[in-house]
């Protein structure tokens, strides 16, 4: 009676519930069961249970298992696949480990948690990088990042340079960047690496009370070494990181003159004579490499790209306005002095901006930055637009363009205080050319002759000479309203399909 009515239960279960459909199975885990085993291989750990391998640190012995050493840690993975001797042996010492912080290591490749602290912080990750365990270090990278403030960035920075740790570099460098006027004091940065010290002090966003303090810590560091004067062999490089231009010229007169760091190096005192050159020849300065008289981002000065006027789907604009690349701002300044006019030229000595012809136009005007107005300077000789303006010690010249009638070849020069006067000609009569000013020379790239040709010849303007040649290596090909640029002593060429070719 009982068989049968078993036989008959069973009987119903398979008629009604049938689990032969694949489909219908499903995967489970035991969050339990993964608890339980890492509860269990630590127990093993600690009690010594069925372990094969004895690791020895400082005299200590930490019985383990190779297989879960293994899946933990690349490092001791390649020492057991080898074929080395390890590989056979029951006993492996470990040198130059401290066994306080190997016992928080194991812990982690047994149980992936560990409990993190900062005196022991330093060894932990340099431990946990060594024995190539990539989830530990991250995690040791996460609490420098939680807990990293002025005192301790410069550590971090030197472990990161040791460890080639490229995430944990670039923390604790922007940290040492933005507390760069607290740093000044710490003795650590003068154990930094030359690398450290150069990718620091070259930050575009330092913060610091101005670009002398930059230079006092560069002198600081190349001073540490003391009598073993070896950091000598690297001070223009560490001087390469100083923005000179931006010291201010008593500074420069009175303390930098001094140093010998940067007199009796020759590169350095180039580097010095390029900062007098800024503050005394305004219109050398975009001749200086970029880097040096780009700004920091926290300095009061700051660096603008201007537009001036130019069409509208309405017409032509009087409207100008300022652009600073590091905030991606606009910022409206006083319009232009005159009728909405096109095809004038504008030019820039120190922080004022020139703009001189146009259409049927030989005004000249000067946009003085300190008191945001335009003031009216002296008339061209010759009236013109399409041509080409640039500056050049401590001079204005304008070159070539059109007057109505006739392209141009004339050249004129103006110096501050005086009114426009000839200043020799071009080799070629030419009109919407690309030109750019380098090196005491004038450039001018392609533009259009008086046969309406476009040209892709170069000629080059000597303003100490005032006489002009035509350079053997033309333009790729023939253009004209063309962009032209100084960029780290090469000169860039934007021409109007879109290449960049260089001019050197």
């Amino acid at each position: 009676m009982d068989i049968e009515a078993e036989d008959g239960a069973q009987s119903l279960f398979s008629r009604h519930h049938d689990f032969s459909d694949n489909s219908r199975l499903s995967d489970y885990s035991s969050p339990e069961h993964s608890e339980s085993l890492i509860t269990n291989f630590e127990t093993f750990r600690i009690e010594g249970g069925y372990s094969d391998v004895t690791l020895v640190v400082d005299g200590k012995h930490f019985p383990c298992h190779r297989v879960i050493l293994a899946a933990g840690s690349r490092y001791f993975k390649s020492m057991f696949s080898s074929g080395m001797e390890e590989c056979r042996k029951n006993k492996i010492d470990l040198q130059q480990v401290d066994s306080n912080v190997f016992e928080y290591v194991l812990h982690f490749i047994y149980t992936g948690r560990v409990q993190i602290t900062t005196p022991i912080l330093q060894d932990l990750f340099q431990q946990a990088y060594m024995f190539q365990i990539e989830p530990l270090v991250n995690l040791c990278v996460k609490f420098f990042k939680e807990n990293m403030n002025e005192s301790n960035c410069l550590a971090a920075l030197m472990l990161a340079d040791t460890h080639a740790h490229s995430q944990l570099y670039e923390i604790s460098k922007e940290l040492a960047c933005f507390h760069f006027k607290t740093i000044v004091n710490d003795d650590d940065f003068c154990r930094l690496s030359l690398q450290c010290v150069m990718d620091v002090l070259c930050d575009r966003r330092l913060r610091c009370d101005g670009e002398h303090q930059v230079f006092e810590m560069a002198i600081k560091w190349l001073d540490a070494d003391g009598n073993e004067g070896r950091r000598k062999n690297f001070r223009f490089k560490i001087l390469e990181a100083v923005k000179f231009p931006m010291i201010k010229k008593e500074y420069l007169l009175d303390i930098v003159s001094k140093s010998p760091h940067v007199m009796q190096d020759e590169k350095g005192l180039k580097l010095y004579e390029e900062a007098i050159t800024y503050h005394m020849v305004p219109s050398r300065r975009h001749m200086l490499n970029s880097f040096q008289i780009t700004p920091r981002l926290t300095s009061s000065n700051h660096e603008t790209a201007i537009l001036l006027g130019g069409r509208l789907a309405d017409g032509l604009s009087i409207d100008v306005e300022s652009f600073r690349s590091d905030t991606g701002e606009f910022t409206s300044l006083k319009p232009l002095p005159f009728k909405k006019r096109n095809e004038f030229t504008a030019s820039v000595i120190g922080n004022d901006i020139y703009v001189s012809g146009g259409l049927r136009s030989a005004e000249f005007w000067k946009y003085d930055s300190g008191f945001e107005t335009w003031l009216r300077g002296p008339s061209l000789q010759t009236a013109r637009r399409r041509h080409a303006m640039a500056a050049q010690q401590d001079s204005l010249y304008v070159l070539g363009g059109f007057d109505e009638d006739m392209v141009l070849k004339s050249v004129e020069k103006w110096t501050n205080g005086s009114s426009w006067m000839q200043a020799g000609s071009l080799c070629h009569a030419v009109e919407n050319m690309g030109f750019v000013a380098h090196d005491k020379h004038i450039y001018l790239f392609g533009g259009k002759n008086n046969d309406e040709i476009v040209t892709n010849t170069v000629q080059c303007y000597d303003t100490t000479m005032e006489t002009c040649t035509i350079l053997s290596q033309p333009l790729p090909a023939c253009d004209m309203c063309l962009g032209s640029t100084v960029l780290n002593k090469q000169i860039y060429v934007i021409g109007l399909e879109g290449a960049f070719p260089v001019y050197t």
